[in-house]
This record gives structure tokens, C-alpha cells and sequence, in this order.
């Protein structure tokens, strides 16, 4: 069963970076055991169509963007 879904937004201004958050840098590829394990989470419980659109997504990212990356979990 995968039931955490992954979502994801450009972000451009450093100073939004509060808190802890997972972000990925332009020119750098979405690592989905890494965020697995940043959150404690078991990787195969992470949606797979939610994992490929976030890596196509940092992928296209440009210099002077990063990807802000968070999850939800089903009931």
C-alpha cells in the first residue's frame, strides 16, 4: 500500500527556508530514500506516480530555484 503522497512547490527566496524542511537544489536530483529517512518514513510506503513527478520536477529546476518537498499520509 503506498500511502504517502509527496508534494512539491519552486521556491526562489532563500528566506523562506524556516523550519526544518526538505528542499532539493537546482542541479541536484530528488532522492526518495533520503527523504524517506529524513522523515522516518519506510520508503515503499511513498507513492510511486508522486516520486516520479517530483523527480521530473527538480530536474527542470533552474539556478536560483529549489524544490520544497512535503508529504501527506492516507487515513
Amino acid at each position: 500500500m503506498h500511502s504517502v503522497t509527496l508534494e512539491y512547490a519552486v521556491v526562489t527566496d532563500p528566506d523562506a527556508f524556516v523550519g526544518f524542511k526538505y528542499y532539493v537544489k537546482a542541479g541536484q536530483a530528488f532522492d526518495a530514500d533520503d527523504f524517506a529517512d529524513a522523515y522516518k518514513l519506510n520508503r515503499s510506503d511513498l507513492d510511486p506516480g508522486s516520486v516520479l513527478a517530483t523527480r521530473e520536477a527538480a530536474a527542470k529546476l533552474q539556478p536560483g530555484e529549489w524544490l520544497s518537498v512535503v508529504h501527506s499520509v492516507a487515513a
